[in-house]
This record gives C-alpha cells, sequence and structure tokens, in this order.
C-alpha cells in the first residue's frame, strides 16, 4: 500500500461543525411549504453542490412542482446571514490535526462542494485557510460528489496520485466520490451514522479529527 503524501479535507461536517445547521435550515425552509426533510432526506443532498442538491430535491420531491431554486436561494441566504453574524464553530482537533500533518510533511487540500467566494470567506474567518496547499470548490467542478471529480482536481493541483491522498469525509457521497475514484478515505462520523457502503468504503471511522493522530501513526509508519 502506498504512503500517504497528502491529505484531502471535506470542509462542513470535518473542519467545520455546520452539518446539522444546514440540516436544521432545509428543514425549515420545507417546512415552510408544506412539507418535510428529516434525516433521510437530508443525506440525499448532503455534501453536494449546488447542482447536485437541486437534482437531488427533484428526485426527493419530485411532482411537488415546487421551484428549487428558490428554495435553495432561501435556505442559503438564512443560513449565510447566520454564518456572517456569529463565529463559526471550529470542530475539535482541526488545528491539532493541522500542526501534526506539517510535522508529518503531508501535503494539505480542500474539497468543498460549497461555493468559492463563500468557503473561501468561512475558512479565512476561522484562520483556517492559511494551512493549506490547494482548495477546489463545489462551483468549480462540472459534476458534484459522488463524482469523483473534485478530489482528482485537488490531487492533481497537490501534485499526488489518488493513491497517494487520504480523503476526510463525513457524507455518503463524499466517501462514494472518494471510493470511485481511487483514493484512500476515513469517515469522519457526524450527523450521519454510517451506511454499509460507507463502511466497506472507508479505512476506519473516527469520531473527530484527534483520533486520526493516532491512526496515522499506526498506518502510515
Amino acid at each position: 500500500m502506498n504512503r500517504i503524501k497528502g491529505i484531502i479535507f471535506d470542509v462542513d461536517g470535518v473542519i467545520f461543525d455546520t452539518e446539522r445547521m444546514s440540516s436544521d435550515f432545509w428543514t425549515k425552509t420545507m417546512k415552510k411549504y408544506g412539507y418535510e426533510m428529516g434525516d433521510a432526506e437530508y443525506c440525499q443532498v448532503m455534501g453536494r453542490n449546488r447542482a447536485g442538491i437541486i437534482a437531488g430535491l427533484e428526485k426527493i420531491y419530485a411532482g411537488s412542482g415546487l421551484d428549487f431554486e428558490s428554495l435553495a436561494d432561501e435556505k442559503t441566504e438564512a443560513m449565510v446571514a447566520q454564518l456572517d453574524a456569529y463565529p463559526i464553530p471550529v470542530l475539535p482537533g482541526v488545528f491539532e490535526i493541522i500542526d501534526y500533518i506539517d510535522k508529518r510533511g503531508y501535503k494539505k487540500g480542500i474539497a468543498t462542494s460549497t461555493r468559492k467566494i463563500r468557503a473561501e470567506n468561512r475558512l479565512k474567518k476561522e484562520h483556517v485557510y492559511e494551512h493549506f496547499d490547494a482548495y477546489m470548490y463545489g462551483d468549480e467542478v462540472v459534476d458534484s460528489k459522488p463524482n469523483p471529480e473534485i478530489f482528482l482536481k485537488v490531487a492533481d493541483k497537490l501534485g499526488l496520485s489518488p493513491k497517494e491522498c487520504l480523503v476526510l469525509e463525513d457524507s455518503p457521497s463524499g466517501v462514494e466520490a472518494a471510493y470511485r475514484g481511487g483514493f484512500r478515505c476515513i469517515n469522519i462520523v457526524g450527523i450521519k451514522e454510517p451506511t454499509q457502503d460507507m463502511i466497506d468504503h472507508t479505512e476506519a471511522r473516527l469520531n473527530s479529527l484527534l483520533e486520526l493522530i493516532d491512526w496515522l501513526e499506526c498506518n502510515d509508519k
């Protein structure tokens, strides 16, 4: 097995504790129009870029006659207002794992389905952005996760092959994208309990990035 040379981070649910917030805003938005969005529905759009979310909503709520573009705008505007007004919660272990990765000499990449302007603003606001070597955003790819395009482009920017990279993901679509791209992957367990496919397609399931230090010590010598 190849030694790990680069680590690629998803953002929502891996760096920022924003996945539950996103789910809650979607629940409130859909309820306003008389529809439910529980965890099962949310997981079908979780981790995807805007185009992927719209496609997922069209499938989930087929025949509803809802304007999904407008719904996405409404949900996003409400969530952005909250994120702009308050500190963005950084998940435990983020800065500790960055320090550890730097000491080990790994390259670091960001692969998020969020649009560039919003993701960069949030990463810079919480002093995370400057620690990474390469970035790809949801509006810079043609195909959303679970297509592996975003991970392949980050790996290319890092000058590494997929087999030399470890992807950190919390969503079913992100794990599938990593698997389809030939990447090693670890599931950072968040609001979604791992499905059997997620278990089959990841090397470990960790409760926080703090646990990643011990995993790397044991598995990448």
